[in-house]
Formats: structure tokens, sequence, C-alpha cells
């Protein structure tokens, strides 16, 4: 979240929205939009699901979706929109690549009063599905934070991970799990449980919107949770030096033995509780053998389940140069979870 509020981008959106940009322009901006969607809330009957909720803001910003599972699907949505003389639309042919999770279309062939002036084309082809409901709230995100018109008639919602991309993400990650809807979901699925699991995410997620991903009904839990988590990924890699060494190689006449890729950690999410404590892992790090992490990864057939849960200290957690994490005992819940495995990361004693 630091890093983004650093950001150029996101700096010109937050002046161009007029809220504060200089200090905490992020969650200004998600401010903003959590604003808009108080006030067109207010004075109606009780909003009771988000699917409720979506319905209600894309009537308020006149976006409609339209949905593509397979090559007729495509090629229907484009004849539908150039028969209404929107020849824009031919070219998502070729915008809905691989890389392309949606598209949102501006119509100029409508009328100040139509419902459906922006168009989100939704790619759910192949693996692109499980993202459905995320890449409906990021496009709902684009519109919420528009000043004036589109840039151009279309934007693609792309892999690109440019800051304005990705604040879109994280305002989706906000509003397309509301608080008022999500976190009372929550709380309750955590006092049945007794504290909080991936079983725990699965009861969430069929609760509040099965159509959502585990992977972004997760992300959306650990942020919200009232105790320190940390969300990691781990998987083989290496250090940035020998990718440099690795790289330098290939340009070479000469082959040279090429490092060892070692269990590290990929991916961390800390959430706001987490924050300021000693609860603290550093992207790339190796895995101790002693980790719970290690045992699991290269012994998972070995295990009786797909789930382990251990306890250790991270002071076995070790820097390139040697010197340990916190000591600190955790409390750490494991999984493999299509093909990474993920782990949830908690002090083993709160306080």
């Amino acid at each position: 979240m630091k890093k983004l509020d650093s950001e150029y981008e996101i700096h010109k959106l937050a002046a161009g929205l007029k809220v504060d940009w200089q200090q905490n322009a992020v969650q200004n901006i998600i401010a903003l939009c959590h604003d808009k969607i108080s006030k067109w809330t207010k004075g109606i009957s009780k909003i009771r699901s988000i699917q409720e909720l979506e319905v209600l803001v894309c009537e308020k910003v006149k976006l409609v979706f339209e949905e593509i599972y397979r090559e007729d699907d495509l090629k229907a949505v484009i004849r539908k929109y150039v028969s209404l003389g929107e020849p824009i639309f031919s070219t998502l042919k070729t915008d809905l690549d691989e890389k392309t999770f949606a598209t949102l279309i501006e119509r100029r062939r409508i009328d100040g009063n139509s419902q459906d002036r922006y168009v989100a084309v939704i790619d759910c082809r192949g693996s692109k599905a499980p993202r459905r409901f995320f890449s409906r709230w990021h496009e709902i995100a684009h519109l919420l934070t528009l000043q004036g018109q589109l840039q151009l008639p279309l934007h693609r919602s792309t892999t690109d991970r440019s800051p304005t991309e990705r604040l879109m993400d994280t305002i989706a990650g906000e509003i397309g799990f509301y608080d008022p809807l999500f976190r009372p979901i929550l709380r309750d699925e955590i006092a049945k449980e007794g504290g909080f699991a991936f079983t725990t995410v699965e009861r969430v997620r069929g609760r509040f919107c099965p159509e959502a991903s585990f992977q972004a009904t997760l992300n959306a839990c650990v942020n919200r949770l009232d105790v320190p988590m940390l969300l990691v990924e781990i998987g083989l890699g290496y250090k940035k030096e020998e990718e440099r060494q690795i790289f330098s190689s290939q340009t070479t006449l000469f082959s040279e033995a090429h490092p060892k890729p070692k269990l590290r950690v990929s991916t961390i999410i800390g959430n706001d509780r987490a924050r300021g404590t000693s609860l603290k892992i550093h992207r790339n790090m190796q895995v101790p053998a002693a980790s719970v992490l290690h045992r699991f990864f290269f012994k998972e057939d070995d295990l009786p389940a797909k789930e382990l849960e251990g306890f250790e200290n991270l002071n076995i957690w070790r820097h390139s140069d040697g010197g340990a994490l916190a000591n600190l005992s955790v409390r750490i819940r494991v999984r493999r979870f299509e093909s990474s495995v993920i782990a949830l990361i908690s002090p083993a004693r709160l306080t």
C-alpha cells in the first residue's frame, strides 16, 4: 500500500478526484468509492447480498456486463454491438488475448439516459474463469474512479501491473467484499471455528459469494482479520544474484554450472494488524529445512492430509548474511492450492 501511495499515477488520479494525494492517497481514493456506494444505498431497501449491491452500483455507473465463455459468445457480442453502430467492438477479436481479463468500452451511439453507456466484456475462458467475480468488480472500480470519459473508447484490464491496475485490484478487493455484508459473515464463521483456518475461508465463500474465487476470498479474509496474519506462498527459486548469474551465463559462449533452486518465499502479504509487529518474513527468503513449510513442500505425498498445521519459532529463519528473524513463536497452517503451496502464519499466542 505504501509503495502505491508514492506512485505518480496514483497522485494524479487522487488529485483529479479531488482527494488528498499527498498523504494516504490510496486509502483516500478507496474512501471516496465507499462514500459513493453509501450514498447510493441510503434510503433504499436493505441490500442483502453482494449480487444485489453489484446490480445497484452498475445501475448508477451505467454499466452492463457481457461474459465470454467460448468463441461463439465472443462472435455474438461483436455482432450485437457492431449492429448497434459500435464498430469498436470488432477489436475484441484481438483485444481479448491471453494476457487480458476484461475490456471496458464506452459506447458512442447512445443517448444520455442509456443505462448501458459502458460495456465490460469479461473473458471467462479457460484459466480466466476463476477470476470472473473479481474481474467484474475490477471494471466497476475503474468507473467509480473515472474522471470524465475513458481516454480511449476502451480500456483493457491485463496482467500489466501498472500502479493504476494494482489500485483497481485493491479497490475491487475492498468493495467486491463490501464490509457491511462480508465482515459479519467472517466474524460468525471465525466464532464457529474457534479461530481462522483455510476451512473458514471455504465456509465464508459459500455464504458470501460462491462465485468468488477461493484466492480472492482468502485475501479478503486475511485483510479483515482482527489478529496479525501473514499469507505466504512458497516455491523453488533463486536469489537475485543467482538469477543474474544464470542470465549472464546464457549470453556467453561457455556454459557454466547453474546454481540449484531452493525453497523460497515467492509472495507474502501481511494484514494491517501485522504491521509494526515482529511478525515479519521477507520475500525471497530461503525456507529453513526445519520449517513446517519445508516438510510439507517436499514430503507432502507422505503426509496423511493435504493440509498441515504446526508451530515453530521465526528465529530458525535466517537471512543470507546469517541474521535471524525475531524470537517469536508462530502457528503455521499450510496447504496446496492449485499449483502453489500457501500458508497462514500468525503469532502462537495472541494478547
